[in-house]
């Protein structure tokens, strides 16, 4: 409710603002502010007022119609995702996946509290095969306290994260997504062999 609120806040805005307006005229009307013989002895004034009113319309239609035709486009949030994984064996029975997200902002308006999210998917033989979900991550320059709050236009954010898969497992796929304060959402997903990959 609060994000349908947020994309439609113009709109609504106009909405109640033109609903005041009916509503006080017809106040006024009722208990006899305004009548028929005042607006005749107002003609002059009411002539500019509707000039004046005539303006603003055409410069809010303006605006509205500016930012419609845009939506999608300049003032839409954009985001490049951008996803790697690597292997490394250990002495354990399980490797590790190094998990690094990075979400770049190639719109023009800033990107509110990007929360990213992974779900790891292990295909292997039974016993091996499991899903999982990532929300706890790391971020470049510090720890999950100081996840990034914003991102600005033509910033990045990068975040990490380390799962433990079981050696038996053949590959991995991961699903990430990027989710904005604003509601959007971006997608991304990759495959990976479980081996570790052969040096030279």
């Amino acid at each position: 409710m609060i994000t349908w609120l947020r994309r439609h806040a113009g709109p609504i805005t106009f909405v109640l603002s033109l609903s005041v307006i009916v509503l006080a005229l017809s106040n006024a009307w009722k208990h006899e502010l305004v009548s028929s013989r005042w607006l005749a002895g107002q003609k002059d004034a009411l002539a500019a007022l509707n000039s004046i009113v005539t303006m603003l319309i055409l410069v809010a239609g303006s605006i509205f119609s500016y930012y419609r035709f845009f939506k999608g486009r300049t003032l839409s949030l954009r985001v490049e995702l951008s996803l790697e994984a690597s292997v490394h064996q250990t002495p354990e029975q399980y490797r590790i996946h190094a998990i690094s997200l990075s979400a770049k902002n190639v719109g023009s308006s800033t990107v509110w509290n990007p929360t990213p999210q992974i779900t790891v998917q292990i295909h292997g033989p039974d016993g091996a095969a499991e899903t999982r979900h990532i929300t706890q991550w790391s971020e470049e320059a510090g720890s999950e306290a100081n996840m990034a709050a914003v991102i600005d236009a033509g910033e990045a954010a990068f975040f990490f994260a380390h799962q433990h898969i079981p050696d038996s497992a053949w590959a991995v796929t991961y699903f990430a997504s990027m989710k904005a304060d604003q509601g959007d959402e971006w997608h991304i997903s990759k495959t990976i062999s479980n081996k570790e990959p052969k040096s030279g």
